[in-house]
C-alpha cells in the first residue's frame, strides 16, 4: 500500500518488537476448490504440450479487520494517509496477482492493555493460542480451527517464527481467558502477535 521495495519491507517489519497486529475476520471462512492449469510460459505459446494440473484452494468473499501499529511513526503515518484517501502504490492483492482486494479505512482506536482473569470474548484471532490462553469454552455450534501459520520472516525470507492461530470460522468471539489482551473503546477485545 505504501509503496515499500519488496526487499525493504522485510527490514521495515524484521524486528517483531516495533509493530503489532490483530486480525478478525469479518466473513464467515467459505472456501472453493479448482483446478488450474499452470504451463511453462518460457516456449512459444502455441508449442505448449504439456500442462501441470494443481487442485487449489480459495476464499470465498473473504474479509478482514485489520488493527495495525508501527514504532516508525512516518511509516505508521504514511499508512493512515494512503488508507484514508484510498491510494496504494501497488495493487493490493491476496496472494496472487489475480485476487485483488478493496482496503478501507475504519478509523483509529484507543485500546487498553489488560490481564485475562475472567472469560472474555476474544474478537480476533488468537496467535500463540496453546502458549498464551489459560482456558477456552467451546459452546455448541462453535466452529473453532487453529492453523499452523508463519509468524515471522528474516529480510533473506526464511521463516523464523510459526505457531498455531486459533479462530472461528463463523468470525464469532472465542469466549476464553487470555494472559492479555487489548480491549478497544468499542468494547472488543483483540490479542496482538
Amino acid at each position: 500500500i505504501i509503496g515499500l521495495d519488496k526487499q525493504e519491507y522485510l527490514y521495515a517489519f524484521s524486528d517483531p518488537g516495533s509493530y503489532q497486529i490483530a486480525v478478525r475476520l469479518g466473513a464467515p471462512v467459505k472456501k472453493v476448490r479448482m483446478s488450474l492449469n499452470l504451463i511453462n510460459t518460457k516456449i512459444h505459446f502455441w508449442r505448449i504440450k504439456n500442462r501441470t494440473q494443481i487442485r487449489t484452494e480459495f476464499l470465498k468473499n473473504p474479509l478482514y479487520h485489520i488493527y495495525f501499529s508501527h514504532a516508525d511513526m512516518q511509516l505508521y503515518q504514511s499508512l493512515k494517509e494512503r488508507l484514508k484517501t484510498h491510494t496504494s502504490v501497488y495493487t493490493v492483492s491476496l496472494g496472487l496477482s489475480q485476487l485483488l482486494g478493496n482496503i478501507q479505512f475504519m478509523g483509529e482506536k484507543e485500546m487498553t492493555m489488560k490481564k485475562g482473569e475472567d472469560v472474555i470474548p476474544v474478537h480476533s484471532v488468537i496467535p500463540r493460542w496453546k502458549k498464551t490462553v489459560k482456558s477456552i469454552e467451546y459452546p455448541e455450534g462453535a466452529e473453532i480451527f487453529s492453523v499452523n501459520y508463519p509468524l515471522h520472516m528474516t529480510p533473506e525470507r526464511v521463516v523464523d517464527d510459526r505457531d498455531v492461530v486459533l479462530f472461528d470460522r463463523n468470525g464469532h468471539a472465542i469466549h476464553c481467558i487470555p494472559d492479555t489482551y487489548c480491549q478497544l473503546e468499542t468494547g472488543e477485545n483483540i490479542v496482538l502477535f
